[in-house]
């Protein structure tokens, strides 16, 4: 039964953390920003000849590998991005509650790397809305964002899995 429930969380979803996800991809992005401002100083915008302003595109090699080394290295090998890390989460394999793997955490990247300006706008809806708590990104990769207290053993997440034969979820009686 406790397995069911995670170690020491206080609600019955798992997933239910939006709002730390939320703060977690902007220290995500803030610690990004920080990092390509410090290695390109004062080159990372120049005005070309037509006198317009130009991102010198060193800057976006630079933010696509950190990108990845955060998002896809250390999350795969971890379960957390830097900014994850910060809020208490962690990204686990949707069926085992484990480490996401390579698959997981380059298939929740992927959505990030379509060139569509409302990808963010569709993924924060699925994150407030869908069962699981799940954005395209989570689905690709059949991933889930717990609380660290739920990560490395499998849970249930309400309207999302079956109810597990023989179990009961706390709670259940109350409906």
């Amino acid at each position: 039964m406790e397995r069911l429930r995670g170690g020491g969380a206080t609600t019955n979803d798992p997933t239910a953390v939006a709002a730390r996800r939320f703060v977690a991809w902007i220290l995500d992005n803030l610690f990004l920003a920080i990092i390509v401002l410090m290695i390109h100083r004062s080159d990372a915008a120049f005005l070309d000849e037509a006198g317009n302003l130009t991102i010198n595109p060193s800057v976006i090699w630079t933010a696509t590998l950190l990108t990845v080394i955060n998002q896809v290295g250390l999350t795969m090998a971890t379960g957390f991005s830097l900014g994850k890390a910060v809020t208490g989460l962690r990204v686990v394999n949707r069926y085992d509650g484990g480490l996401p793997g390579f698959r997981g955490a380059a298939g929740r990247t992927l959505p990030w790397a379509i060139p569509i300006p409302f990808i963010p706008i569709i993924e924060a809806g699925l994150v407030l809305a869908s069962r699981g708590h799940r954005r395209i990104g989570d689905r690709i990769g059949a991933t889930l964002v717990v609380d660290r207290g739920w990560a490395g053993q499998p849970f249930f997440v309400p309207g999302l899995d079956d109810i597990p034969s023989g179990d009961q979820i706390p709670g259940d009686d109350l409906i």
